[in-house]
């Protein structure tokens, strides 16, 4: 887990699986810098988080946005990537505009952001890139996600070598329930995610909180690298 005095910096760190690991961290000790599009949610969810917080706007997309986040940090020990933009697309009704925007976010992005961050990671330093399970087992409407999702494991096998002794490792959640896309799915959504659940061996969805401790063991552990980390209660066998 981050030690006391880390900095970690959470981009998606404003709301839902994000905002989760910050809040985990700063309960160990660790200063964190939560980062989202809008700084008044920034402002809101380290104002949450209390004195171990700040915060700052970063848009993936608005790739001088990212420099300029980096620029006015001195030491990254973490940088954790759950930034999502949900893009809900079919190919029979596609929207080219709205998945262009979410792959350049999710891919790019990702990689200007710790391509701004060089220079800054300690000796110890760990990346953690989120994908999603929507690469292998679609859901209705993600088109877009799909792709972007598998695009992550390819961004990280590629940054582990390039960015040594820096670790980069990617975390794959299953459907998370306690997250409001999924609490707050439509009925098409709702019935899949059901139907998933059934069918894991425990019949149980990952939490939260398991994807918090997932993540914190590839912070942890030196012997992880360019690792895919499943966390999906088996949802992948079904």
């Amino acid at each position: 887990m981050p030690e006391k005095g880390d900095h970690v910096v959470v981009i998606g760190g404003t709301s839902g699986l994000g905002l989760d690991i910050a809040r985990a961290c700063t309960e160990l000790g660790a200063h964190v810098t939560v980062a989202g599009r809008d700084i008044t949610r920034a402002r809101a969810a380290a104002a949450d988080l209390g004195d171990l917080a700040s915060h700052n706007s970063c848009d993936l997309t608005d790739f001088g946005s990212i420099e300029r986040f980096f620029a006015g940090i001195d030491v990254v020990d973490h940088q954790i990537l759950t930034a999502l933009d949900r893009d809900f697309n079919s190919i029979n009704d596609f929207r080219a505009d709205d998945s262009a925007s979410t792959m350049l976010m999710k891919t790019v992005g990702y990689a200007v952001a710790v391509h701004a961050a060089l220079g800054k990671f300690s000796d110890r330093a760990s990346v953690v890139l989120f994908s999603g399970l929507s690469m292998w087992i679609p859901m209705p409407g993600s088109t877009t996600i799909s792709m972007a999702n598998a695009g992550v494991i390819g961004l990280m096998n590629s940054l582990a070598t390039q960015i040594a002794p820096v670790r980069v490792n990617a975390i794959t959640p299953g459907v998370v329930v306690g997250t409001n896309a999924v609490d707050d799915a439509d009925p098409v959504r709702a019935e899949t995610y059901e139907r998933l659940r059934q069918r894991t061996p425990g019949k149980r969805l990952p939490t939260p909180q398991d994807i918090v401790s997932a993540t914190f063991a590839l912070t942890d552990n030196p012997g992880i690298n360019a690792a895919n980390l499943v966390v999906d209660a088996g949802m992948h066998l079904a």
